[in-house]
């Protein structure tokens, strides 16, 4: 988009794929496999500089290129690119502002042309330990524990940081579960989650456990002073201790989310049928004793266990059993567990049911304004098709991302014992009323 030549207000179409030298893909290769080599030689001797000879000798034998080329292309990662972005000005005008530094990948040494060795910038390593960045989600527990490493240190500028990439980890494993609920066969879903099955509970376990720890940590008496202090050095910073709090409270609610929809996989997978021991054949078995009858001592065993309780039960005739034992042929079941990603005939839930019925409504009613808990209730969003609602609407003030989840300015405050309301059915709604509202103002 930065390099597109479209002109703004013009027609809709689609964009040219073709472009110039992407045929063969030789140039990328070179460029991200000499970028990789300068990152390991520089972890192995530490030196200024890192000699090329090496990764040229290595590409000038995988591919069918020179010293030249590859000069080239390390040319082209050590050249600046000229950005050019807009940022907001006085009055609300929108300003452009243009930038090259931290846009090169390579540097050459200073004060000469040779262009027999060279290092990775600031921004090259900064780019390859990214594309080596591990998002497995049994490495979440560090992450969380970094909360309350923050709070140690008094780096609360942090918090909301880290908790978003917290937040990032627990919907990149949400989405991962639903996938393997959506669109795998089951003996993919016994196969992937046997193994980490219990390490994943541990870590959503362990997640939890950090952020209500830092959360407690917060709210003592002696890192409120310290919050206090490090508030009055940060001029120009938009932080209050609601920033904080609520990036707890968005996390718990995050892991509460992953927490139910991992317990519906664990028992999608704990109420499937599986066969263990598969199907005994007793008539094998018994043309097996025919031909080799069991020792004495299992014999009068399972006399004693079969036969009369006592000398005055008559002994039964062996016709008296005929047609006890009935042959029974394996079953081969060749039903397979198909998905469709077109048609879903679930019926949608009630929390979607409210939503398509109300979201326009309240969106409407906070552009002109905050919407308190008490004054939604009055406006009768309380019943879907006779249903009681309640539960969803206070369900939407815990969590306001579901009226809109690409809107990241969605808040709710609390106004303690305001809250005294009689509802239709009788019953009383009393306590602290909640209040939706946009933290900044919309059109």
């Amino acid at each position: 988009m930065h390099d597109s030549d479209r002109t703004a207000g013009g027609t809709i179409y689609a964009p040219d794929e073709r472009r110039r030298g992407a045929g063969t893909g030789l140039w990328l290769d070179l460029g991200t496999r000499l970028l990789q080599y300068l990152y390991e030689r520089d972890l192995e001797s530490n030196e200024a500089w890192v000699p090329l000879e090496g990764i040229i000798s290595e590409l000038t034998q995988l591919h069918d290129v020179t010293r030249d080329d590859i000069i080239f292309v390390a040319n082209y990662l050590a050249t600046p690119t000229r950005l050019i972005t807009l940022k907001d000005g006085e009055n609300g005008v929108l300003q452009r502002q243009t930038y090259k530094r931290e846009t090169t990948l390579v540097e050459w040494p200073r004060n000469t042309n040779r262009r027999d060795r060279c290092r990775l910038s600031t921004s090259g390593t900064r780019a390859v330990l990214l594309s080596q960045a591990a998002q497995n989600w049994l490495y979440a527990a560090d992450d969380a524990g970094k909360l309350e490493r923050a709070i140690d240190y008094g780096a609360f500028a942090d918090i909301p940081q880290l908790a978003e990439g917290l937040i990032s980890q627990i919907r990149r494993f949400s989405k991962e579960i639903t996938l393997l609920l959506e669109r795998q066969h089951m003996e993919d879903l016994l196969s992937d989650f046997s193994e980490h099955r219990d390490d994943y509970m541990k870590v959503i376990t362990e997640v939890q456990s950090s952020v209500e720890a830092a959360s407690e940590q917060f709210n003592t008496k002696q890192t409120k002073e310290q919050y206090s202090r490090w508030l009055e050095t940060e001029i120009g910073k938009s932080f209050t201790p609601y920033t904080i709090t609520q990036s707890f409270t968005e996390i718990l609610q995050a892991i509460e989310r992953l927490s139910r929809k991992f317990q519906k996989l664990v028992s999608v997978l704990a109420s499937s049928k599986r066969e263990v021991i598969g199907l005994v054949r007793f008539d094998l078995a018994a043309v097996g004793l025919a031909f080799h009858p069991c020792s004495d001592s299992i014999t009068d065993l399972c006399i004693a266990g079969l036969g009369p309780w006592s000398a005055d039960i008559a002994a039964p005739s062996p016709l008296d059993f005929s047609g006890i034992l009935s042959l029974q042929q394996e079953e081969d079941s060749n039903t397979t567990l198909v998905f469709d990603d077109e048609a879903v005939d679930e019926l949608p839930s009630l929390i979607e049911r409210f939503l398509s019925a109300y979201r326009e409504e309240i969106l409407s009613q906070l552009s002109v304004g905050p919407v308190p808990l008490s004054s939604a209730v009055e406006k009768g969003w309380l019943t879907i098709e006779d249903f009681d609602a309640l539960p969803q609407l206070i369900g939407v003030y815990a969590s306001p991302e579901w009226l809109d989840d690409t809107n990241s300015e969605l808040a709710v405050s609390v106004v303690p014992n305001a809250l005294d309301i009689q509802l239709p059915d009788g019953n009383r709604l009393e306590g602290d009323d909640l209040i939706l509202h946009w933290l900044k103002s919309h059109s």
